[in-house]
């Protein structure tokens, strides 16, 4: 028998009801949406894991990255660019870096599947649950859910009363954020929603050359409309806007002695080389922007025997991001790049009533999706000091003179669209209490096109073969923005169809313990580099998983513990994975030859030990053959309430742990571990809430990504993680 049957909603709500006497007796029911349906997340052969808003308030989570503290499973990095952020789940994944590359995990906010994972990373405001759900989930998601979903869900419209939210943050590096959140009924049958946020940060990676680096100017807007004219039928309705500006994402560096010299010669400073001294220097200033629009429309329709959904949605976005190539006060590299986006996307699906032993699902899919990178302008600019440095870094010494010339630079106008159509369905079968079996599959079919223009421009000759003699082998090396940057005036396509699917048989051992075994595939279609240099095909190919699992999912002792475990072996056959360049400028995509494995066990808790004491926490074994990834992850939290002035006072610590791994396979030499210590103190009751807070609060010191040094600079950067914040929060609601 199912277990979300067995458990009454009691558990309490901290600080929805009076915190006076708020204590967690039994724990409290979970209902998750991964299985495109409404369930107890105990119940489904599954692994989830679920943040509520109730949690993520507690914890102070204000983004994707936060999210991934609570969760071991999951890693969220970023490099050059907030659209380039990696999202992984059980070490797969990949940073969209090249804007044809997409995406092993599929990001999720309201029903409608994001193309770029950027899209869902900005501040999550007004939120009802975070769900990470992990392996392939290519039967109900489709494509690029090789790795798993990030389901988002926001706050749906109060049809009953008029509800409303002020929220105020400040804090150190010019901290002030503001949230605001207003829900009320329109007549008998309608209500709206309205929400959004302003979240404005000075840098905090330190400057000698300009402004600190790293800073934030964000705003973003929602709004709802529901309509419910019968008991049948449901229309929802949702717009909303996102506004970012940033000087993001600045790199700490390592500069050469060649670089050294040529800073000491121009009179400029010379920075320590300490690549995680939150210290870097410019000479062109950084930027990133971006303003998207989404539009989405869910209507329900309630058959007798079924409920009939149709989401229909809408995305457009542009984001531009300029950046000093080399990081230095020389002028040695600029790029100044700018990309667009747009996407329709239309769903239909039915689901059974859930009455009887037969549960179904079944469904058509359609998007169809565009994406472009430059518009004829030029993107990338080598500068007057490229010569002088490169000369004395590069193995060709002074004949590197013949690979690049200052003002060299390289013009883009690449546009990508892709069409997908699927059709799915998933059914259940309760063959006794005790036992149920799940199958599913869907077929998709997508054409993809590209039509691509990248120019190289430069005053360099290149080296032809047999330029050094017959004693040197003999090979054309081209020039270096054309290396970089590999010319291309041509159009590509390409038809793929694939079948994926899933399994598994759930055995309910009482009525407090339930196991599973399932298997589950995905697939993620090739395409064409945006940006491929000399030698790097433009075409690379799909990417498929297979993923095994047994899990168990237990509530123990009267509902005061939760315990799941989950064993998963999941095999990679043609890795699509992003690359730099053999010269450290630049990347490419490509397929990894040979099929790679990941496994291992993750196992979380939460517990409810004494009525003011809550706890939870995971922890993750990997074995990972296919990415450079931790063997261990942690996450321990822990939140303590005392009754205090009508009201409650409550202490939260989250603790985070990753054990040595490598953050770029091609630097494997460079591992580091990581340990996140985030504290919340404060006092609330049902209208008020105050706190200080502090992240990262050990400051520990984490990078991101470590590049290859580049061959004409011999520079290397790293891409860190945010030092310790604290600040102050105070939010009213009623």
């Amino acid at each position: 028998m199912p277990i979300n049957k067995l458990f009454t909603k009691t558990a309490l709500a901290v600080g929805l009801a009076s915190a006076a006497t708020t204590a967690w007796a039994e724990l409290e029911e979970v209902t998750v949406t991964a299985t495109k349906r409404e369930q107890s997340v105990q119940d489904i052969a599954v692994s989830v894991s679920a943040l509520s808003a109730e949690e993520m308030r507690q914890a102070g989570i204000e983004d994707a990255k936060d999210v991934a503290v609570q969760v071991p499973s999951l890693t969220i990095n970023r490099n050059s660019s907030p659209f380039a952020a990696g999202i992984r789940i059980r070490g797969l994944g990949t940073n969209q870096n090249d804007p044809s590359l997409e995406a092993s995990v599929a990001v999720v906010v309201d029903g409608v599947y994001l193309g770029r994972s950027g899209l869902g990373l900005s501040d999550l405001v007004d939120i009802e649950r975070v769900e990470v759900v992990q392996g392939p989930q290519g039967t109900l998601y489709g494509k690029n859910a090789n790795a798993g979903v990030l389901n988002i869900v926001t706050r749906g419209v109060n049809m009953e009363e008029t509800e409303a939210r002020l929220e105020a943050s400040a804090g150190d590096y010019g901290l002030q954020k503001y949230t605001a959140s207003v829900s009320a009924p329109i007549g008998d049958t309608a209500g709206y929603r309205l929400s959004g946020s302003v979240h404005q940060r000075d840098g905090w990676l330190e400057s000698g050359s300009g402004p600190d680096q790293n800073d934030r100017s964000d705003w973003n807007l929602r709004g709802k409309f529901a309509w419910e004219p019968s008991d049948a039928l449901s229309v929802n309705l949702i717009a909303s806007h996102v506004e970012r500006d940033s000087s993001c994402c600045g790199a700490d560096t390592t500069i050469s002695p060649a670089m050294a010299s040529v800073l000491q010669m121009k009179g400029l400073e010379v920075p320590e080389n300490d690549p995680l001294d939150y210290y870097s220097n410019n000479d062109y200033p950084l930027a990133f922007t971006l303003s998207a629009d989404a539009l989405s429309v869910v209507v329900d329709y309630d058959l007798p025997f079924a409920t009939l959904t149709s989401i229909t949605a809408w995305n457009d976005y542009e984001w531009a991001s300029s950046f000093d190539g080399d990081r230095t006060e020389l002028d040695l590299l600029v790029v100044d790049d700018n990309y667009r986006g747009d996407s329709l996307v239309q769903e239909l699906r039915l689901s059974s009533d859930l009455d009887g032993p037969l549960q179904y699902l079944a469904g058509l899919y359609f998007s169809q999706e565009t994406l472009g990178r430059g518009d004829g302008q030029v993107v990338t600019t080598f500068g007057s000091d490229v010569i002088t440095v490169g000369s004395q870094v590069h193995p060709l010494g002074p004949a590197f003179a013949m690979l690049v010339r200052p003002g060299d630079s390289s013009t883009i106008d690449n546009s990508w669209e892709t069409d997908t159509f699927a059709a799915f369905g998933q059914t259940t079968y309760t063959f006794s209490d005790s036992w149920e079996a799940t199958v599913g599959l869907r077929y998709t079919a997508e054409e993809k096109f590209a039509d691509m223009y990248v120019r190289a421009d430069s005053m360099a000759t290149g080296i032809p073969a047999g330029a050094f003699g017959p004693g040197v082998p003999a090979m054309n090396i081209p020039t270096l923005i054309a290396a970089l940057y590999g010319p291309v005036d041509d159009s590509f396509s390409l038809e793929d169809e694939s079948v994926t699917g899933m399994a598994s048989l759930t055995h309910f051992v009482n009525e407090d313990v339930m196991v599973f075994a399932s298997i589950a595939t995905g697939h993620k279609s090739g395409g064409f580099n945006g940006v491929a240099g000399e030698g790097v095909d433009r075409t690379y190919d799909n990417e498929q998983t297979t993923n095994y699992e047994l899990g168990i999912k237990s509530r123990l002792f009267d509902n005061r513990l939760e315990l799941n475990a989950t064993a998963f072996h999941m095999l990679v056959d043609d890795l699509q994975y992003l690359r730099q360049q053999d010269s450290g400028l630049g990347t490419y995509v490509a397929n990894e030859a040979e099929e790679g494995t990941i496994k291992g066990v993750d196992l979380n808790f939460t517990a409810a030990p004494w009525e003011f004491l809550k706890l939870s926490g995971g922890v993750q074994y990997l074995d990972n053959d296919v990415f450079p990834a931790s063997r261990w992850t942690s996450n321990l939290a822990a939140t303590l309430m005392a009754p205090v002035a009508d009201g409650a006072a409550y202490l939260r610590t989250d603790y985070n742990y990753a054990s040595d791994h490598a953050v770029n396979p091609d630097v494997l030499d460079f591992v580091q571990d990581r340990e996140t210590v985030n504290v919340r103190a404060g006092w609330r009751n049902e209208s008020w809430d105050a706190a200080l807070w502090a992240k990262n609060a050990t400051d520990d010191v984490y990078s991101y990504l470590r590049t290859v040094p580049a061959s004409m600079t011999g520079a290397q950067q790293d891409w860190l993680a945010e030092p310790r914040t604290i600040g102050a929060t105070v939010s009213y609601q009623f």
